[in-house]
């Protein structure tokens, strides 16, 4: 369905190309290199997988191309498409693949896209996870056929009062996995209102759901994908009996997703945002009994009227992250009809799941945040521990971010800092809490008079969880 779907949104691309804006593209290179035999955190997360986090040494080069425009001045229809090819060179060999290939449409602001594509960046590019626990642009795109708005758009008979964001996306998660051919189901419903003209609040869900495919264990096998487990699956309703017994038991799939918060706040030269995101997995997490597990993230933007070389700080982004809880206390009794008692529900797991093995992950690094690490995944893409691809999904973290310009309009620069504290899993935790310091400082210049663009990131872990190290990145990029 997916092919089908790409291959009707190019044609229709390509047909009305006549009418279309110029082609944009990018040339790049970029050579990291490390002094232990891995990346530091922020060189390698958030890169939506073009860079590997292994190896002390990787060149890579990335080719960017893509369209957007309208067939016409005076048309509601509206089409895109790009793609990006990376090439990477390291210690471990070589590798590439193509990073993005999409195609889409939109008319009267609902939008069909198909294929691999990103996420838009949130928050100036400063948060840990793009402001959504579940859903960052740290692992590649996977491949998906996606129905949304293309804006926002009124609720009917609400007086342009109330505003709604929609998307319905399926995919499929085509690595090396436990449950191979696993499929991706995703949806997501925002509304807004607007109290007032410098206030905005935003509140909606987004649900993701991992289902179907082949197990590699053989009392399970062949997971269900016809109509009705369809239907189960996405309205999030317990297994039949085709399901395996964890199914029935529980939900259909790996059930999981984020409750989604914004308040926004206009000033004379400034814009406060307030952002929460809340898991949850099942219907634990649902019902707030792991209230105490956020991410909690505030961001302000400066809306200075000074020149931009004076500008020297424009974004900052503070958050706290806690996963700790995970609905362990003043959890809900259930009966177990295999022991004939009652008994307290299990924690949640976050983003681990006894089926679906590799979970939120795809090409060895997590969708979800980079902060959920370690990755316990080998070179055949399965678990290293046999059970899941996180070892550790309870912690806290604070962090900040910010960026701004530098004696010029032309130079650019940002920084990252992250405190956080890994405890392991409910099920296998650490004997000692494990603390990890990860920082980055990164400069950026383009300028009209100047044929390339130049980058320099310097970066910086220390602790015992991953241990201490360093790494540098320079690049040079043309655009077109």
């Amino acid at each position: 369905m997916i092919k089908y779907f790409l291959f009707i949104a190019l044609s229709i691309s390509f047909f009305a190309a006549n009418a279309q804006s110029p082609v944009n593209g990018t040339v790049e290179n970029s050579t990291l290199a490390a002094t232990d035999d891995a990346m530091p955190l922020w060189l390698s997360s958030n890169r939506n997988g073009k860079v590997i986090p292994t190896g002390s040494f990787w060149n890579i080069s990335e080719l960017s191309i893509g369209q957007n425009g309208t067939a016409n001045s005076s048309s509601s229809f509206s089409y895109s498409w790009g793609g990006n090819y990376v090439v990477a060179l390291g210690e471990s060999g070589f590798h590439h693949h193509l990073n993005q290939l999409f195609a889409g449409i939109s008319l009267n602001n609902w939008a069909l896209t198909a294929g691999a594509f990103r996420d838009p960046v949130r928050y100036a590019g400063l948060s840990t996870t793009n402001g959504n626990l579940a859903r960052s642009r740290n692992a590649r795109p996977y491949p998906k056929v996606r129905l949304s708005t293309a804006a926002w758009k009124p609720v009917p008979f609400t007086n342009n009062h109330l505003h709604f964001k929609a998307e319905y996306d399926e995919g499929l998660l085509n690595d090396d996995r436990y449950v191979s051919n696993a499929r991706m189901h995703h949806k997501s419903l925002y509304f807004r209102v607007q109290p007032a003209p410098s206030w905005k609040i935003t509140a909606g869900l987004e649900h993701h759901v991992m289902w179907s495919g082949t197990s590699r264990n053989e009392e399970i096998g062949e997971l269900p994908r016809d109509l009705k487990a369809y239907l189960r699956y996405i309205t999030g309703s317990s297994g039949s009996e085709e399901f395996p017994l964890t199914d029935r038991n529980n939900r259909a799939g790996n059930q999981l997703g984020t409750y989604q918060l914004e308040v926004r706040k206009y000033f004379a030269e400034m814009e406060l945002t307030f952002y929460l995101s809340h898991p949850f997995e099942d219907l634990s997490g649902m019902n707030w009994r792991n209230w105490p597990d956020n991410l909690l993230g505030i961001h302000i933007h400066f809306n200075s009227n000074k020149p931009k070389e004076k500008q020297w700080i424009t974004d900052v982004v503070y958050e706290f992250t806690n996963t700790r809880q995970q609905s362990i206390r003043d959890s809900l009794y259930e009966w177990n009809e295999t022991t004939g008692k009652w008994a307290r529900q299990e924690p949640d797991n976050y983003f681990n799941h006894s089926v679906y093995k590799n979970s939120m992950t795809y090409h060895w690094q997590v969708m979800v945040s980079p902060l959920f690490f370690p990755v316990t995944l080998g070179e055949d893409g399965l678990p290293t521990d046999g059970r899941y691809a996180l070892g550790s999904n309870r912690f806290f973290a604070h962090h900040v971010g910010a960026r701004g310009y530098l004696f010029s309009e032309y130079l650019k620069w940002k920084g990252l800092l992250t405190y956080i504290r890994h405890l392991g899993l409910h099920g296998k935790p650490y004997d000692t809490a494990r603390n990890q310091l990860s920082g980055l400082l990164e400069m950026h210049y383009a300028s009209p008079r100047f044929p390339v663009e130049l980058g320099i990131a310097i970066a910086a872990d220390a602790g015992n969880v991953t241990g201490k190290n360093g790494g540098i990145e320079l690049s040079i990029a043309k655009r077109f």
